[in-house]
C-alpha cells in the first residue's frame, strides 16, 4: 500500500542556527525558499529532498506557537506518530507499533550523542527528557530503519535534537510558566559567543505539578481501596541542566536530569492509592567533540563520552515495601570522516565502540544482578550522483552487540528528480534492536533473539505552485523477534505493518502556515493470540499558525485524530498463574489545543497561553502490559500560561 507524508518546510541553514522567521523575508525569498536540511539521515548535512529517509523537522518557532511543553508534544503533531501515557511515562507509537516498553525501537539523539539508556535502552520523551524544550532549535525526525548508521536502536526511526547555541541567547534568557494541577516551572539560560573563539550555552530548569488531584480506575473500586480514587498520587517534579563549551574545533557538552513521578495506577501489581509507589529517574551524560574540515583531504567528526542513568522505584504491598534500584554506567568513542569525490560523490568511513561497564539491578530479598557488555561497529556510506537529476545513497554497518551473533544492516536508497521541485524515493533498509539488560535479567539465559526489521518505502515529494509542499510515501516492515511482556514473561513473535501517508503544507508571505496529514496504517502479529496494543489504524493532523497583529501576536491551532487502539489486560488462568488477554477497545478522539503566542510587544519579551484539549474530550489510552487496567484515562482540559524575557 502507498503511504502519504510531507516533509516540513524550514530554512535552509547551519546546523544549531536558528532559521529565519518567514514573517521578516520579502514576497521574492520567499518564493524561493530551499527546502531544509537535514543531518542525522545520512551523517552529513543534505536538503530533506535528497536524504534517503521520509524527514519531518519540528523548529523552535513551532514550539513556541503551538505551546509544545515536551518532544512528545512536538512527535505527536508529527504524521505517523502517536503518543500514548500511562500516568507515569509517554510512549511513542510509530507505524503502528507502539508496545508501551520503553520507547527503545526509535533512537534519540542530542546534537547527534545517543540518549537512549543502557537499562532499558529506552528514551524519555515526556517531562523527564534529558534537555528542557526551550532549548530546543530544531528537532529532525527520520523514519524508517537507521541501523546502517547507528546501529543498535535505530529500528523504527532516528530522532536527533539539536540545540540552540549560546550565539543565539547573546546574554541572559529567563522563563517562567504555571499551569493546571498547580504546575510551575522556571528556566534560566546564559549564553555568548567571544571574540577569542569560545562560545558558552549554560541553562537550568526546575519544575513541580501537582498533577490531578482524583483518579478513579474501576478495577480498584472497593471500600477497602478508597473505591477505585487515587487520591494525590499523581505529582510530577524534575530538575534539569545543559552545558555546552565550545572552541575552534572542540566542543565539551554535557547534560543531567533528575525526576520524580507518583504514580497513581498501582502499576505492577502494588497496593492501590499508596503513595509509596514512586519512581525516580537520573540520566546525565558529557561528551568531547571535536570536528575538523581538512581542505581537499578528509572532513573528521570524532567524539568520546561517558553516561550515566539511574531508576529507582518502591513497591507497595500491604505493609511491605520492595524497593528496585537499576544503576547504568558506559563510555565509547566514535570517530567518522567523510571524503568529497569529484564534487559529485561522498563517501563515508566510520567506528563505533562502546563499553556498558555497569548495569545492576538490586531488588529487596533478591540477589544483586550484574552485567557489562561490549560492544563496536563499522560502517561505509556513499552518496553517488549518477546524473544531476539522480543518485544513489547507499551503505552497509557492522555490529558485534554482546555475545550476540553479529548484525549486518544495509540500506540503499534511489533518489530521482524528474522535475523541478518533485523528488522521487525508493528505499530499502534493515534493522536490529538487542534485547536490553532489563529483558535479559527477567529471562532465561538463550531466550530471547535480537529483534530484526526489513523496510520498503516508496516517497514522492513535490512542490506545488508558489506555496505548498507535499509528498507521497508508502511502507512496508517486515519484523521478525518483536520483544513484548506477556503473560508474566518476555517473549519474541513477528509482525507485518503496512501503512498510508498523506501531508500537504502551506505558506504564505502573511505568516499564514498550514500543515495537514492523514495517516492509513495496518499491523498485523504473528504467533499471537491477541491484536497488537495502541496500534491506531487511522491518524489525522492539522495545525494552523494565524497572524493576529502584525508580525507580534499569532495564533496555533491544532487537531490530531486518533482512530480506536485495541488494548491488553493481564489477569492469571485457573491455576494462578500470568495471563494476558485482550481487554477494551479504547476508542477513537480528537483533540484541538490553541496557543495564542507574542513577541517583542516589550522589547525582549515574549508571551504565550495555551489551552490543551479545548473541547474537554474524554478519551483513554491502553496501558502498557505493567498494569491490570486495560485503560487509562488522559487529562481533559488544560491550561499553561508562559513568559520568557530576554536581558
Amino acid at each position: 500500500m502507498l503511504a502519504l507524508t510531507v516533509t516540513a518546510l524550514g530554512a535552509d541553514s547551519e546546523p544549531g542556527a536558528k532559521p529565519p522567521d518567514l514573517t521578516d523575508l520579502p514576497l521574492e525569498a520567499l518564493m524561493n525558499l530551499e527546502v531544509p536540511k537535514v543531518y542525522a539521515a545520512s551523517k552529513f548535512e543534505q536538503k530533506t529532498t535528497e536524504a534517503p529517509s521520509s524527514i519531518s523537522i519540528v523548529t523552535a518557532d513551532d514550539f513556541q506557537k503551538y505551546g509544545y511543553r515536551t518532544l512528545g508534544d512536538a512527535l505527536q503533531s508529527l504524521q505517523g506518530f502517536q503518543v500514548s501515557y500511562d500516568r507515569n511515562y509517554a510512549f511513542l507509537g510509530t507505524r503502528g507499533i507502539n508496545l508501551g516498553d520503553f520507547n527503545s525501537r526509535v533512537l534519540v539523539l542530542v546534537n547527534g550523542h545517543r540518549v537512549n539508556n543502557n537499562l532499558t535502552d529506552g528514551a524519555f520523551i515526556d517531562s523527564a527528557f534529558i534537555l528542557d524544550v526551550d532549548l530546543i532549535d530544531r528537532v529532525e525526525v527520520i523514519r524508517g530503519p537507521g541501523s546502517v548508521l547507528y546501529g543498535n536502536n535505530a529500528f523504527l526511526g532516528v530522532i536527533n535534537v539539536v540545540t540552540r547555541q549560546g550565539r543565539q541567547i547573546n546574554g541572559a534568557e529567563g522563563s517562567i510558566e504555571y499551569g493546571e494541577f498547580n504546575t510551575y516551572k522556571a528556566r534560566v539560560s546564559l549564553g555568548k559567543a567571544f571574540t577569542n573563539g569560545v562560545e558558552l550555552l549554560l541553562s537550568g530548569s526546575f519544575s513541580d505539578s501537582d498533577g490531578q488531584e482524583k483518579l478513579f480506575y474501576k478495577e480498584y473500586n472497593t471500600p477497602a481501596q478508597n473505591h477505585g480514587v487515587a487520591q494525590n498520587r499523581d505529582d510530577d517534579s524534575f530538575g534539569s541542566f545543559f552545558g555546552s563549551l565550545r572552541y575552534f574545533d572542540f566542543t565539551l557538552e554535557g547534560a543531567y536530569i533528575t525526576r520524580e513521578k507518583g504514580n497513581p495506577t498501582a502499576q505492577f501489581g502494588t497496593t492501590f492509592n499508596d503513595s509509596r509507589l514512586r519512581t525516580t529517574d537520573a540520566r546525565g551524560y558529557t561528551a568531547l567533540k571535536y570536528a575538523h574540515n581538512f581542505p581537499d583531504v578528509v572532513d573528521v567528526t570524532a567524539q568520546v563520552y561517558y553516561d550515566r542513568s539511574e531508576f529507582e522505584i518502591g513497591y507497595p504491598s500491604g505493609t511491605s515495601l520492595f524497593q528496585e534500584k537499576d544503576t547504568g554506567e558506559w563510555w565509547g568513542a566514535e570517530l567518522q570522516l567523510n571524503k568529497h569525490l569529484w564534487d559529485r560523490h561522498l563517501v563515508t568511513l566510520g567506528a563505533e565502540y562502546r563499553d556498558d561497564f555497569h548495569q545492576e539491578r538490586q531488588f529487596t530479598g533478591q540477589r544483586t544482578v550484574q552485567q557489562d557488555r561490549q560492544s563496536h561497529g563499522v560502517y561505509a556510506q556513499g552518496d553517488f550522483a549518477v546524473v544531476d537529476n539522480f543518485h544513489v545513497n547507499g551503505g552497509l554497518r557492522y555490529d558485534q552487540y554482546g555475545d550476540f551473533d553479529a548484525a549486518y544492516n544495509p540500506r540503499v536508497a534511489l533518489i530521482y528528480n524528474p522535475a523541478k521541485e518533485s523528488t522521487l524515493k525508493a528505499i530499502y533498509g534493515t534493522a536490529f534492536r538487542a534485547p536490553n539488560f532489563l529483558e535479559l535479567t527477567l529471562s532465561p539465559a538463550g531466550q530471547l533473539q535480537p529483534e530484526e526489521i526489513t523496510s520498503y518505502e516508496l516517497v514522492y515529494e513535490q512542490g506545488l505552485a508558489q506555496h505548498l509542499r507535499s509528498s507521497v510515501s508508502g511502507f512496508y516492515n517486515e519484523m521478525n523477534g518483536l520483544i513484548a511482556f506477556e503473560s508474566g514473561r518476555f517473549v519474541n513473535f513477528d509482525a507485518q505493518t503496512r501503512g498510508m501517508e498523506l501531508a500537504l503544507e502551506g505558506f504564505w508571505t502573511n505568516a499564514l502556515r498550514a500543515r495537514l496529514s492523514y495517516t492509513l496504517q495496518k499491523t498485523d502479529g504473528e504467533s499471537i493470540s491477541y491484536e497488537l496494543p495502541d496500534s491506531p489504524e487511522h491518524l489525522v493532523k492539522f495545525n494552523l499558525t494565524v497572524p493576529v497583529w502584525r508580525d507580534k501576536i499569532f495564533a496555533g491551532v491544532e487537531f490530531q485524530y486518533t482512530s480506536e487502539r485495541h488494548s491488553l489486560r493481564n489477569t492469571t488462568d485457573g491455576t494462578g498463574q500470568p495471563l494476558t488477554v485482550q481487554g477494551s477497545s479504547a476508542g477513537g478522539y480528537g483533540v484541538v489545543n490553541l496557543t495564542l503566542f507574542s513577541r517583542e510587544i516589550v522589547k525582549g519579551l515574549a508571551f504565550s497561553a495555551s489551552i490543551y484539549n479545548l473541547l474537554d474530550e474524554t478519551y483513554s489510552d491502553p496501558a502498557t502490559r505493567f498494569h491490570r487496567q486495560d485503560l487509562i484515562e488522559r487529562d481533559g482540559r488544560t491550561f499553561r500560561v508562559k513568559l520568557t524575557y530576554r536581558f
